[in-house]
């Protein structure tokens, strides 16, 4: 099943990133026509796979570009440096999800990445900003994404606990859809399952009472 539009806003992202997501998205959406009918997926989807691990590779942020608050560097630099690398590390991780089927252990390098991006940006937008009401809104396709492929759960816990104050309903949405992620992933793994993932679990197969369409009627992304 597609996911039309993939958990929440794309705004903030580059150009060439925002297609990195879609371009995924629409690669899986494709691919997965012909896996009803057990058919051949054609030479063209999976060239295509090849040439946006290309573009993956070539809009990847410059190495060194500086994170962390530091004199001389206005702080709005840093912070749109740590959206940057979120956005560009959420693009590589939803690749990774949707068209190479790879998750979790193999990805934890990233999404501490990540969550260590939002961290730090909801620090800067803090200190830029203490009245949370003027804040800009926090991003959350990168914190989604990365949430659900987290192997060390508590960190993010605590993050989209505190993204909770922002009260918005998207936030709040989300956040109930990953805890839900959660626990579906552990009563399988408790059963013995081990191939289960976030991507199955919001499709909606027939054993899993879950599926995206049912989360956009009951809550807002």
């Amino acid at each position: 099943m597609p996911f039309e539009k993939p958990f929440g806003s794309l705004t903030g992202a580059t150009h060439l990133t925002r297609f990195a997501i879609t371009q995924t998205e629409k690669l899986a959406e494709a691919i997965e026509s012909y896996e009803p009918d057990n058919l051949p997926v054609p030479e063209y989807l999976t060239a295509g796979i090849a040439q946006l691990s290309k573009h993956l590779q070539l809009i990847q942020p410059k190495e060194g570009i500086p994170l962390s608050l530091q004199a001389g560097i206005d702080a709005e630099d840093i912070l749109f440096n740590n959206f940057e690398v979120a956005w560009f590390l959420s693009a590589y991780v939803y690749y990774h999800n949707r068209l190479l089927k790879i998750f979790d252990d193999d990805l934890v390098v990233a999404v501490d990445e990540i969550l260590a991006c939002m961290l730090r940006a909801e620090e800067i937008k803090a200190l830029l900003q203490p009245d949370l009401i003027h804040r800009s809104d926090p991003i959350t396709f990168p914190a989604f994404v990365a949430a659900c492929n987290a192997t060390n759960r508590q960190p993010w816990i605590e993050l989209w606990r505190s993204m909770q104050h922002y009260g918005l309903p998207n936030v709040e949405s989300q956040w109930t859809t990953i805890k839900t992620i959660w626990n579906i992933l552990d009563d399988t793994k408790a059963l013995g399952g081990t191939d289960l993932n976030w991507v199955t679990i919001l499709q909606g197969p027939d054993e899993i009472p879950l599926s995206l369409p049912t989360l956009y009627e009951r809550f807002c992304f």
